[in-house]
């Protein structure tokens, strides 16, 4: 019974940490889309000759989604992440992938942010089998 119980108890944080990234990237993926990339307001004043700084970084944010960096950079992560077994490479490879899909990359950024979660179940399912042994 000891061994099923460190599955749910693998499983459970492997969840919880799935979630709690995903909700966090998502909250700054929406505040970053709705309060810096999508309002009108902020696309003239950025086109004046005396812009302000943060009109740099709502182009770069642009520019990442144009080029599709968030997706193939979440998808890099998920592959790394398998070639390291890293728990916070697989975790990251999540969080930039819900990033992208929040903001219009979705092809990619859902196919590294599955990755990673697939990760962390395998990692999950190494771990059982150590504690068994």
């Amino acid at each position: 019974m000891s061994a099923e119980s460190g599955l749910m108890a693998h499983a459970a944080r492997a969840g919880v940490r799935i979630v709690a990234t995903v909700v966090v990237a998502y909250a700054v993926a929406t505040a970053v889309r709705f309060g810096l990339v999508e309002r009108d307001d902020l696309g003239s004043i950025c086109q004046s000759a005396a812009s302000p700084w943060w009109c740099d970084l709502r182009m770069l944010v642009i520019r990442g989604f144009l080029n599709d960096v968030y997706g193939l950079s979440s998808l890099a992560l998920a592959a790394l992440a398998i070639w390291r077994r890293s728990a916070v490479v697989a975790t990251l490879a999540i969080a930039i992938g819900t990033f992208g899909m929040v903001l219009y990359s979705f092809t990619w950024s859902g196919i590294g942010m599955l990755g990673g979660a697939l990760v962390l179940a395998r990692l999950q399912g190494q771990w059982q089998q150590h504690a068994q042994s």
